[in-house]
Parts: structure tokens; sequence; C-alpha cells
């Protein structure tokens, strides 16, 4: 983006705005900028840093302006998508979608671009532009993990639900949070009809609590007369609780004390199925 045949000083003097800019600096900042527009008035770069300032000010309005005069100078991919964003921020989706789009007919290959123009037809409810521009994101990068959840949430909206874990695997290896990672995929197994994966899939997903892992570790570590001295005849309370439960029509926390008492007996696999007909 950087304005061609820039004099020296000028460059100087965006350098410092920049390093001001980075560590917090805001005032300086603006201030330097401003010298260099002053020196250069058509100075794209400036423009765009100093709309980022105030947005990161919260100040959207003055954001909007800066943007604007960079836009007067010179289309930009970049300025068009950072005007977007401040009016994705207030939750005007159609206005932000217009500077997505534009932003995209300078560089259909744009990797935000896409994302945000993705996320504006998202939240307008238009799946399915969204999810045209969701896979060009993982087309351009393949691991892009928020990309990658959205378009699989599209997939499995649509009961896609082998396209959703064709897209989860791509992701498998960067996936941060683990228990939501293993209950997207056991879901997805589970309504494929692939039960053994789904529950190892959900297993995992318990396991990799730490609440959960140091519960489970610590039934295991008791007697079976221990725990029935902490509960009582657990038998008898797992027949009162299945009973109660037949009509599927019970709040979830009694799934969740029948699956701990099955857990209590060492039956972990009846009480991962039992999580499986739980909806969150």
């Amino acid at each position: 983006m950087m304005s061609q045949a820039l004099p020296k000083e000028v460059i100087s003097i965006y350098n410092k705005a920049l390093m001001l800019s980075n560590r917090g600096d805001f005032d300086q900042a603006l201030g330097e900028y401003r010298r260099a527009l002053t020196m250069y008035p058509d100075f794209i770069q400036a423009y765009n840093n100093i709309g980022e300032i105030y947005s990161r000010m919260g100040k959207s309005e003055l954001a909007i302006s800066h943007y604007r005069k960079a836009l007067e100078i010179s289309k930009n991919n970049r300025v068009l998508l950072n005007l977007g964003v401040e009016f994705y921020n207030r939750r005007d989706f159609s206005a932000a979608l217009q500077y997505f789009l534009e932003s995209l007919s300078l560089d259909a290959d744009f990797l935000e671009g896409n994302f945000y123009t993705a996320m504006a037809y998202f939240n307008l409810k238009d799946l399915h532009r969204a999810e045209h521009h969701f896979r060009k994101v993982i087309t351009i990068e393949k691991k892009h993990e928020k990309a990658s959840y959205l378009l699989a949430y599209i997939y499995y909206e649509w009961k896609q639900y082998d396209k959703a874990l064709a897209v989860l695997e791509n992701i498998r290896a960067v996936a941060a949070d683990l228990v939501f990672f293993n209950k997207y995929l056991g879901f997805c197994c589970y309504h494929l009809g692939r039960y053994d994966e789904a529950v190892s899939y959900l297993t995992t997903a318990l396991e990799s609590n730490p609440n959960y892992a140091k519960y489970k570790k610590y039934l295991k570590g008791l007697t079976y007369e221990k725990k029935v001295k902490e509960l009582g005849d657990i038998d008898a309370k797992i027949r009162e609780m299945e009973e109660r439960l037949i009509g599927n029509g019970a709040p979830i926390q009694e799934y969740t004390r029948l699956s701990m008492l099955y857990i209590f007996k060492g039956e972990y696999r009846k009480a991962e199925e039992l999580l499986l007909r739980v909806k969150h």
C-alpha cells in the first residue's frame, strides 16, 4: 500500500509514527502521521493508519472519515476492508458487505476480504454465499481455524455431516479448544451412524476437560465399597433414575447425574452413550 516515490524524510516520519503506534503512544503517532501528510498529502498509508488508530481508540466516525480520505486518493483493498469493518462492528452488515465486496473486486484472493465477506453473509443468514467465501478462505489458507469452524457449522446445519467432518479434519493439528473440537467430531459421527467413533471423540472431549479428568481419576481410585459408602445403594439409584428418564423429558442435570452414577460403577461406555442423547 505504500505510495510510490516517497521522500526519504516522509518515510522516516512514517516509520517513527508506526513505532509509536505499536507501543500504544497514539497521540504522538497521530502527530507524526499528520506531519507526514503535510509533506506528502497523497500518502494513503498515513490516512489508513490514522483511521486504524482512531478505530482502536473507539472513535469510529474519525476512523471512517480518514479511510474515506484515503479512498479519495485511490481505491485500495486494505482501506476498503477497514472501512467495512467499522460498519461490521456496528452490526450494519449490509453496509459492511458492500465495502468487503469492493475490496474483492480489486483482489479476488484477498484473504481478509473473503473472510469478512463470508462473515457478513453469515450474519445476514445468507449461508450459501457465506459458504462460498469461507471455502475461498480455506483454499487460500487451509488451516484457517475460524473459517473452518463456521464452514463446518453451515454443513452441520444443512445436515451434511460428512462435509463438516472433512473440514474439521483440516484443522485437527491447530485446533486450540480440544473439548469443543472433539465434541464437534463426535456429534458429526453420531449423526452419520458411526457410533463407536462418536463415543471415542466424545470421551476424548470429556477427558480433555481438566475438571472432568481430575474427577474421573478420583473415582477410579476409590474402591467399590467406598463408592457405596459415599452414594449408598448405587444400583437402586440407577434403576430409579433410569425409570424416571424413560420419557426423555427430564432436565439435563438428571442425565448428568445418571452418567456420573455409571462412572461410579465403572460403566464408562454407558455414561458416554447417555451423553449422546443430550443436546446442549
